[in-house]
């Protein structure tokens, strides 16, 4: 198994606030949460402010618009055109074209013209669980051959560190962009370690040098 294991049990998530933050898997009730705790802890400027920055990043995530009743993943949205638009061949006439779509995903990760900081990193963690999570359960992503064959686990793993590294520093490096993206690159690495049996070994067949 891929995965490194879990133990899960019933949490209270306000308790230890916000230590079960991102176990509130339902964001409306997430959002619901935070503005309660937003509205009781006017008397706490720290709390208070640490609140409305997570408020501002879920709302920078997960816009209200909804597809189907649930609501979209900005950060989703961007990973995948990014990898989209980032691997499409670039000459002269498409490059400006290309550019300024690969900066505004970067800019929907919250990489470029956004404030850094530890909220946000912690908002880039739950986000890389939960794509690694996504290709390692999608039999799509894990299989070859138009899914006839699935990888093993150690191509698997080295497919998604490859996908990683493209996305946080090949792609972005086609257009001196790649310096913006170390932190969530690190993020990326430090989250694929910690999820992925031998990740380090894996990660570091890609490694930027």
């Amino acid at each position: 198994m891929l995965l490194r294991s879990e133990d899960k049990q019933h949490i209270d998530y306000e308790e230890n606030w916000p230590l079960h933050y991102y176990e509130i898997t339902d964001i409306n009730e997430r959002e619901r949460i935070l503005k309660k705790l937003i509205s009781e802890s006017r008397d706490n400027e720290e709390d208070l402010s640490q609140n409305e920055r997570r408020l501002e990043i879920l709302l920078k995530r997960y816009p209200e618009t909804t597809i189907k009743g649930t609501r979209k993943d900005n950060f989703i949205t961007a990973w995948m055109n990014l990898l989209i638009t980032g691997r499409m061949g670039i000459n002269f006439l498409n490059k400006s074209r290309i550019k300024k779509e690969v900066t505004g995903y970067l800019k929907d990760l919250c990489i470029l013209d956004f404030p850094l900081d530890d909220i946000l990193i912690a908002e880039w963690e739950d986000f890389a669980g939960y794509w690694i999570k996504s290709c390692i359960e999608d039999k799509t992503y894990d299989s070859t051959i138009f899914g006839i064959i699935r990888l093993s686990d150690k191509n698997l793993a080295m497919k998604i560190a490859s996908d990683m590294i493209d996305m946080s520093y090949n792609i972005p490096g086609k257009f001196g962009l790649e310096s913006y993206c170390e932190p969530f690159r690190a993020v990326l690495k430090k989250k694929f370690i910690s999820m992925i049996e031998n990740g380090d070994s894996y990660w570091n067949e890609f490694e930027p040098s």
